[in-house]
Parts: structure tokens; sequence; C-alpha cells
């Protein structure tokens, strides 16, 4: 079969499935404009059924299309995202996370070095607990318990001073893992 009988037999179907894919008339007719010329340069030799193979061009086509309009849409979100203007913190509100980070720094210093490590990895430098594991060099189950450990003491530390105002809330609220 030449190009211009593929082209004719199955123009209507590699469309009909373009515009179902992308729901566009415009976008289908240029993925099919494409599924066509691709079709046309590539060596035909082995295909057995012409239908089914411009039909997995098509697909191909059609979800490279639509990931790239996903991700259009995506930089768009977050450009107009990031193109806000930020929220500034009352004097109140920096006065107070001043004083809980300059609580929680004299707690942790209070913890034991291989707890204060792991918390300080886990939580801070972002890592996950295999990956904590495999700084410190130990066992996974050495470094959940190290953190476990350091939560509970944290805990009982906070409750136990009296110039944590914060004591009641979570320590661990924002932790992952």
């Amino acid at each position: 079969m030449d190009d211009r009988q593929l082209f004719e037999t199955y123009k209507e179907t590699v469309y009909l499935f373009c515009r179902y894919m992308v729901q566009s008339r415009a976008d289908a007719e240029d993925l099919c404009q494409d599924v066509f010329f691709k079709a046309m340069i590539a060596d035909r030799a082995n295909v057995q059924n012409p239908k089914a193979w411009l039909l997995r061009i098509a697909a191909n086509e059609c979800n490279t299309f639509l990931r790239r309009r996903q991700n259009g849409w995506a930089k768009e979100l977050r450009s107009f995202m990031l193109g806000m203007p930020l929220r500034t913190p009352t004097v109140e509100e920096t006065c107070e996370h001043r004083e809980m980070v300059h609580t929680l720094h004299l707690q942790l210093d209070k913890l034991p070095k291989k707890t204060k490590l792991a918390f300080v990895l886990h939580y801070s430098a972002e890592l996950s607990l295999p990956e904590t594991a495999e700084v410190l060099n130990v066992p996974l189950g050495t470094v959940k318990s190290r953190i476990n450990r350091g939560l509970k003491k944290m805990r009982q530390m906070l409750k136990e001073d009296p110039s944590a105002s914060w004591k009641g809330e979570e320590t661990h609220a924002g932790a992952k893992g």
C-alpha cells in the first residue's frame, strides 16, 4: 500500500481517534497530520496490520500532546501562584515563631548526640528514613528507634518546660516518614 492509499483508507479513523482523545477539532487535525507524516517516513515493510499500526502511532502522539498540554497548564498555574503577593506575617507571629524555634533548639541540644543527629538529618535535612540510615551507617530500625525516642524525650521536655508556650502542640506535625 502506498502513502496515498494509506492516507485515503485510514484518515477518518485516525482523525476520529485523535479527536476523541484530545477533544479538539483543530488539535486532532494537527495530530492526524503528524501521525501520517510519521507513517510515511517510517519503514512499513514489516507492518502486517496498518490500521492497528497507525492507531498505535496516533495513541502515542495523543499521549505526548496531552502530557505537554498538562505540563503547560501546570506551568501556567505555578507562574500565576508565584506572581501572587505573599502574606506578610504580623509582628506577633514573627515573635512567636522565633520563640518556638529558640525553644526547639534548646530542647534539641538536650537530646543525646546520636538521637539529635538522626533528628536533624530526618527533619531538618529532610532525608527519608532509609537515607538517614545510610548517612549514619546504621540499620533502618536503629534510625526509627532513635527518632521515636527523640520524639518522646522532646514531648516530655516540652511539657516540663514552662517557657514553651506552644507545648500542647504536636512537635512532629510536619514530620514525614
